[in-house]
């Protein structure tokens, strides 16, 4: 079915699982305080950079587009995107969200502050070991 026009209200049972996020991410941040949370921002953003330096780096992955980030990017993959994620997924990585609707062969990717240089070179590694297996059965 079509999407509720936007003036409709959510229920209660709709509203509530929103509410809980929003009041754990309301804690989580007063329990960080403002130095804490530039301390998250600042290790996101670092993530994300050595993420994506990784993945650049793999034939058929380029950025999508080339100004500043901070810590999400879209990266443009020479093949649909969602074979990729069902990869990544049987090895229990998360691999992001395919931008597929709005843009073609598109992933957008993050990492957060709870990534650590080991999640990260395990993420490269087998997009890098997915995209070369690809590469030789279309040869």
């Amino acid at each position: 079915p079509p999407p509720p026009p936007p003036h409709t209200p959510l229920s209660l049972h709709d509203a509530l699982p929103i509410w809980l996020m929003v009041t754990a991410a309301t804690i989580y941040m007063s329990l960080l305080g403002s130095d804490g949370l530039a301390a998250v921002a600042s290790q996101s953003a670092s993530n994300t950079a050595r993420l994506v330096g990784g993945l650049t780096s793999i034939d058929g992955i380029e950025r999508l587009f080339d100004g500043p980030f901070f810590h999400e990017v879209a990266l443009k993959l020479d093949r649909p995107v969602a074979p990729v994620l069902t990869e990544l997924a049987e090895r229990s990585i998360l691999g992001g969200f395919d931008l597929g609707d709005s843009l073609e062969n598109a992933l957008l990717v993050c990492a957060t502050e709870t990534k650590t240089e080991a999640d990260i070179n395990t993420y490269v590694s087998a997009l890098r070991e997915i995209m070369a297996t690809e590469a030789r059965r279309s040869a």
